[in-house]
């Protein structure tokens, strides 16, 4: 599930990753994202409820078996929200969510402007007025550490350690009240930087084991060797036309 001004696209990345371990990968714009509908993102509050919707319609149509989620920023927030309600989700991986959203708020003023404490805090209560009037939902109730107590689902915390946007210390306070089975990964990067290989397959890893991946399969679902030799060629050659893409359009526009 993807962040905040993003689409279903961010997931592109862990195609190969998902399909070569036979465990099929369902992609989705939020509404107010990418193909979806709406006018506003509610940071996972309404989010919740769409991700409740997609969970329902996929059990219904006996499309899967077990049910993982994996979101990044707010999409890792929907999960937390949706996490305490459902606990026959199978493990969720959650990527730098906030643990509140007005610490977040208080904490990004801080850094990118001078601002004093107490004017923002004005402002902040006149947004939060606002939108429970146009869009009818609190702001103040935007907190998943207070959703993580109740929540009993194996996840799987990971955050960047140079993210100056969400601070690596709200994964930490979620990972650390967390109520269920956890582990915490830590990397370098920021908020929004590609992440790196091993924290990938590790996830994956993650949900081969918490989905059951391996005893749910069978000769019919699962992918042959030969088949996953067949994709990764397929995969490295459109990643060698991408490359060569990018290179052509940065020297098109006067790049090295």
């Amino acid at each position: 599930m993807h962040g905040n001004s993003s689409c279903r696209l961010e997931a592109l990345e862990l195609v190969d990753y998902f399909l070569t371990s036979n465990i099929t990968l369902f992609c989705f714009d939020f509404p107010g994202c990418g193909l979806s509908e709406g006018e506003f993102i509610s940071l996972g509050w309404f989010e919740r409820d769409d991700t409740a919707t997609i969970v329902e319609h996929l059990r219904t149509h006996r499309n899967v078996s077990t049910i993982g989620l994996w979101g990044r920023s707010m999409g890792a927030v929907t999960a937390l929200l949706h996490g305490d309600r459902d606990p026959s989700i199978g493990g969720m991986v959650l990527d730098s969510p906030f643990s509140n959203l007005r610490t977040l708020c208080d904490e990004l003023a801080a850094s990118h402007s001078k601002v004093p404490k107490f004017l923002v805090g004005a402002a902040m209560s006149f947004i939060t007025k606002t939108i429970r009037k146009k869009a009818d939902f609190d702001l103040n109730k935007l907190t998943p550490i207070t959703h993580v107590k109740e929540c009993f689902i194996p996840a799987l915390f990971a955050t960047g350690e140079q993210d100056e946007f969400i601070k690596p210390h709200h994964t930490q306070e979620l990972h650390d009240a967390y109520a269920g089975d956890k582990n915490l990964i830590k990397f370098s990067g920021d908020h929004n930087s590609s992440r790196p290989d091993f924290f990938n397959n590790s996830a994956v890893i993650f949900f081969v084991n918490t989905l059951q991946v391996h005893f749910l399969l069978t000769e019919e679902t699962k992918m042959s060797e030969e088949e996953r030799a067949v994709f990764k060629q397929k995969l490295a050659e459109r990643r060698e036309r991408e490359r060569k893409s990018k290179s052509e359009d940065s020297k098109q526009d006067g790049g090295p």
